[in-house]
């Protein structure tokens, strides 16, 4: 029995020794706060400007101009591999393009499906067609001239 209550007594020493020893360690508020040795030191303040000359103000440097003007047609703006990059991305995006036109659904026919086809009347829709055609060239030239 003697041992469990000396045991006991050393046990509760230890606790009340922790509860009245003031806090140590990098989390404790009591415990003093050490300047972090990778934060640099305030620099020194500048030295103090004589008040009895006032500054004197220097002129803003000016761009020089060029020594010759070139013509603006001889210059090559655009580099070739952007060219072909720009090419590059016309063909991926007609190609993205294509597979979703592939998964849109093609609109259903209503009305009766069993009924025979109407046969369209020779000369109703050619003059139609024939300015569509028209448009059309007109367009894809138009596209062509633009792309090159």
């Amino acid at each position: 029995m003697r041992d469990y209550s000396a045991a006991f007594f050393a046990l509760l020493a230890a606790y009340l020794k922790a509860l009245f020893t003031p806090a140590r360690g990098r989390h404790s508020a009591a415990a003093r706060r050490r300047r972090s040795t990778r934060v640099r030191r305030y620099a020194p303040p500048p030295a103090p400007v004589e008040a009895s000359t006032p500054p004197v103000p220097k002129p803003a440097p000016r761009l020089v101009p060029p020594r010759e003007s070139l013509p603006a047609d001889e210059i090559a703006l655009v580099r070739p591999y952007y060219v072909s990059h720009e090419r590059d991305l016309d063909r991926v995006r007609a190609e993205a393009t294509a597979r979703l036109h592939a998964w849109v659904p093609k609109p259903r026919p209503s009305g009766d499906l069993l009924a025979a086809p109407v046969e369209p009347r020779p000369g109703e829709f050619d003059e139609l067609a024939a300015l569509v055609r028209t448009w059309s060239d007109q367009r894809t030239r138009r596209c062509a001239e633009v792309a090159v």
